[in-house]
């Protein structure tokens, strides 16, 4: 693996101040003159070497050595010149910036304020310090491990110290909580610095994962820090992503690590465990790389690279079990853990007391008050007194935890009762109380039923679906059947057929999970019972019972030993209580102490006021001391107890059988996650199968909606299509009638004139009645059909003119007039409804739709023998009208003269039994 991008700490800047002259004044006022001007020579130097300090001049080292000297100076002059805003003391304010948000400062008139910041500066520049190491060397790696180490001694000392001092509210850079934080990323550093090593030396795979699964738990515990308030507030996002990135990285790799390590252990098994590991480490990979979005770009290639690199060796691990090995691949949970291996610490830093040399050398003049001085050895006093009282309770608790947990106490004495789930082996344990907190058959019975309705809800909505493709498809089907070729829209199932398809597949599909669904829920049916015993508790029951023997061992009976072992348990519960509240009534009793009134009182003997002032805590002291004597007692009965119980109730062979009887419920429980795994696996097939079912019943109502309105505006351009056809149809039909009339008009102007003299008039015969007709108009071109125009009517003949009366053309009937054959090949779906109540024989056709223009009956007119004048009416009245092969009506009419020729026949013709129009329109709307 490339070697990854490491972070190093900014140093916080300073404002420069005038803090000579303040101090100069209190040493003349509080010591005197000479005091004074002793003080003023070495303020020089401290000026001089703060000003070095801010400016961070010279190289890291020497940078180091400049801020660690100008500390111990300060712990000098804290004891000789009391800084605050509290009169009669030295009134010096110092200013620092935020290191992280530079924008930031802020001021205490507090020397400690001005200690955390050179003590976080130290710590800052041990950091670049080490970041400048060349790591590519043996050498390197060693120095910036070194220089890491320090670094987070720095920072720890910060926490513990010099933050604690300052003044409310701290700056968030100078709190313990950062202190913290970034002691744990020196500590990785320095960690990943001696991982590098191990793997350029070619350390064994099982050290080097232990190496880099600790440097992961420095990454996360750092991480963890700058997530949580307040820092995470404060830091930019890229600094909790490279922590993160970091952790997950060396938890890839130490699992990596392990796979090879777990490979060269067992030849055979070691493939299927390869690949275990490889897999978990894919899963990390992927989380590192989402995170890896906010981080370096040296990061994001770091998590590319692994990717890559453990893709290839999976690759290959896969492949040769699956052609040579042929194993089992287990869980990665079933594989022993990876224990981490600390290798690194925090050094605390050495060079921040003040020497020899410089307490004979600086402020020699300036002698401290006494109270002062008596109060800072007296705190001393108190704080060693605490530490040591603490660490007798804190090596107690220790002795005593591991002690009993090497003896599985007091789990072993827990199995002697029937149904204690301490009678099962600690895997197993763990792993059913993590079924139960799953839900464990009550879980898969609801997923069961989850399924199954998603599968009912995808057959539902595949058949409304089908339903609504089918209605449309009939509905355009019985349209193009009614319209025939006039329906020229695209057919429907040309359309719909992708969407066949789909429907197909996905009934395809469930068809295919159903049978799964079936297997998995007869499955469920016959293990549900077994699954309901995967309980501590239930299979607490299954476990072997541990027996008293029938002889006593050692002179002691297994009941005493029994009693014995619960009694010392009890025992130091009860002192383990104990020490909690005197840790508590330790600290409790410090913050209260508060000598300073009785020094500024005045004593001739600090040290024996000190004495009395420290008795106080003799009881504390003595109580300590019984409860770490009594600890150590009970654990020595508890010692030889617990050897004699192992002993008499075959303790190891009883675990054995544990082991054993443990075996069907592991493979219960592996069933069990078998199963939960698949039915897993089927929810989310149906949820991701509904969701593409109700994708595709949107595209059909899509596709029915569009269908609807195109079969509206087809419908409607239909309609359009024929009421225009009509409006020229009917145009077409007054132009007709017009030049029909005119042509009429003139016919009978020349009937009107007097005829030639001809043959005697027919008579009128009862045998002929109905079989006259007039003769043909005069050869004119016809044009078209046309309706009878209305004119005045003619004059009648004049008197004695002979011949045959041939009366005009009644309407309805021209005579032999033979209508145009003119072919309409216009074709109307929608007739307008007054051309469709047209009949047969003679109807009149309608007036034309929108035309001013409507032609009217013209009635026929009666030869009168009276010689009326044309305007007038006949002794009969208003003329009838005839139609062709009626009887037409004469009034007083003369017989024909002798030898006066007959009237003209009737058309040679057929007659016409029905109404030209309603030929005409019939040929338009056939």
């Amino acid at each position: 693996m490339p070697q990854t991008i490491m972070l190093a700490v900014h140093c916080k800047k300073a404002e420069s101040l005038e803090f000579k002259a303040p101090l100069v004044e209190y040493a003349r006022a509080a010591y005197g003159p000479e005091a004074g001007a002793d003080a003023s020579q070495d303020l020089d130097e401290v000026v001089s070497l703060r000003a070095d300090v801010i400016n961070q001049s010279g190289p890291l080292p020497t940078q180091a050595a400049n801020l660690a000297k100008y500390f111990r100076i300060l712990t000098l002059m804290e004891s000789r010149f009391p800084i605050s805003r509290s009169e009669g003391h030295a009134a010096v304010t110092f200013a620092w910036h935020d290191a992280f948000r530079p924008q930031k400062h802020a001021e205490q008139t507090s020397i400690h304020f001005e200690k955390a910041a050179v003590l976080f500066n130290l710590g800052a520049v041990q950091s670049q310090m080490a970041l400048a190491c060349d790591r590519k060397t043996d050498q390197g790696l060693k120095e910036s491990a070194k220089y890491f180490q320090d670094s987070a001694g720095s920072f720890g000392y910060l926490r513990d110290v010099a933050s604690l001092k300052l003044e409310s509210p701290r700056p968030l850079d100078l709190t313990p909580e950062a202190a913290s934080m970034l002691e744990k990323l020196m500590l990785a550093q320095a960690q990943e610095c001696v991982l590098e090593k191990s793997i350029n030396d070619k350390k064994a795979p099982g050290i080097v994962a232990r190496l880099a699964k600790q440097a992961a738990v420095y990454y996360r515990e750092c991480a963890a820090l700058l997530n949580a308030p307040p820092l995470n507030q404060h830091f930019d996002r890229s600094w909790l992503a490279h922590a993160t990135v970091k952790s997950l990285l060396y938890d890839v790799e130490g699992t990596v690590q392990n796979s090879a390590a777990l490979r060269d252990a067992d030849e055979f098994a070691g493939v299927a465990k390869e690949i275990a590991r490889l897999r978990a480490s894919q899963v990390t990979l992927a989380q590192a790389k989402v995170e890896a979005r906010n981080a370096s770009k040296e990061l994001q290639e770091n998590v590319a690279w692994k990717e890559q690199w453990i893709a290839t060796r999976l690759q290959k691990a896969e492949r040769e079990n699956a052609t040579v090995y042929l194993q089992r691949i287990p869980q990665e949970v079933d594989l022993p853990p990876i224990v981490p291996a600390p290798l690194v610490k925090p050094t605390p830093p050495a060079n921040l007391k003040p020497t020899a040399e410089e307490q004979q050398s600086l402020f020699t003049c300036v002698v401290p008050d006494n109270s002062a001085k008596a109060l800072s050895k007296y705190s001393d006093m108190v704080d060693s007194l605490i530490r040591a009282q603490m660490h007798k309770l804190n090596g107690a608790s220790d002795d005593a935890r591991l002690k009993l947990r090497e003896w599985e106490l007091p789990e072993a004495l827990q199995a002697l009762e029937a149904g204690s789930v301490a009678a099962l082996p600690d895997a197993v344990r763990v792993e059913l109380e993590s079924i139960q907190d799953g839900g464990g058959v009550t879980h898969l019975q609801e997923v069961a039923g989850q399924i199954k309705e998603l599968r009912r809800s995808c057959l539902e909505e595949l058949d409304a679906i089908e339903a609504d493709l089918a209605a449309e498809e009939k509905e355009d089907a019985d349209l193009r059947a009614h319209y025939g070729p006039r329906w020229t829209r695209p057919a429907s199932g040309q359309l719909v057929k992708t969407m066949r398809d789909k429907l197909t597949g996905y009934r395809g599909n469930l068809m295919q999970a159903g049978e799964s669904d079936r297997k998995l829920e007869t499955k469920l049916a016959a293990e549900a019972a077994a699954f309901a015993a995967l309980d501590p508790e239930a299979a607490a029951t299954q476990m072997p019972r541990m027996q008293a023997p029938m002889l006593s061992v050692d002179n002691m009976e297994p009941a005493a030993a029994v009693a014995t072992l619960r009694q010392a348990l009890e025992g130091l519960s009860t002192l383990s209580a104990q020490r909690a509240a005197l840790e508590e009534a330790l600290k409790d009793r410090k913050n209260k102490d508060n000598v300073l009134p009785r020094l500024l009182g005045g004593t001739d003997c600090p040290d024996e006021l000190f004495q009395a002032e420290l008795k106080k805590y003799d009881d504390l002291v003595m109580e300590v001391d019984n409860n770490v004597s009594k600890s150590a007692q009970l654990l020595d009965v508890v010692a030889a107890a617990q050897a004699t119980f192992r002993q008499a109730y075959g303790y190891a062979e009883w675990r054995r059988a544990c082991e054993s009887a443990a075996a069907g419920i592991k493979a219960s429980a592996r069933t069990y996650k078998d199963l939960r795994d698949n039915l897993g696996e089927g929810l989310r097939f149906y949820m991701g199968l509904q969701e593409a079912i109700g994708t595709l019943r949107q595209q059909a109502g899509d596709h029915c909606m569009t269908r609807r309105i195109q079969r509206d505006d087809v419908i409607e351009d239909l309609r359009k299509q024929a009421a225009e056809e009509a409006d020229r149809a009917a145009a077409q039909l007054a132009a007709l009638n017009m030049q029909a009339q005119q042509q009429q008009q003139q016919a009978q102007q020349q009937q009107a004139r007097p005829p030639p003299p001809q043959g005697p008039a027919p008579s009128l015969s009862p045998s002929n009645s109905g079989q006259y007709a007039p003769p043909p108009p005069p050869p004119q071109q016809q044009q078209g059909m046309y309706s009878a125009p209305q004119g005045p009517p003619p004059p009648p003949p004049q008197q004695g003119q002979q011949g045959g009366y041939q009366p005009p053309p009644q309407q309805g009937q021209q005579g032999g007039y033979q209508p145009p054959q003119q072919q309409y090949s216009y074709q109307q779906q929608y007739p307008p409804p007054q051309y469709q109540q047209m009949q047969g024989y003679g109807a009149p056709p309608p007036p034309p739709p929108q035309q001013g223009y409507a032609p009217q009956q013209q009635p026929m007119y009666s030869y009168s023998s009276g010689g009326y004048p044309p305007h007038q009416s006949g002794p009969y009245g208003t003329p009838q009208q005839q139609q062709w092969g009626g009887q037409p009506q004469y009034a007083q009419q003369p017989p024909a003269a002798p030898g006066q020729g007959a009237p003209p026949p009737p058309p040679t013709q057929p007659q016409q039994h029905s109404n030209p129009i309603s030929q005409y329109f019939g040929q338009i709307f056939k």
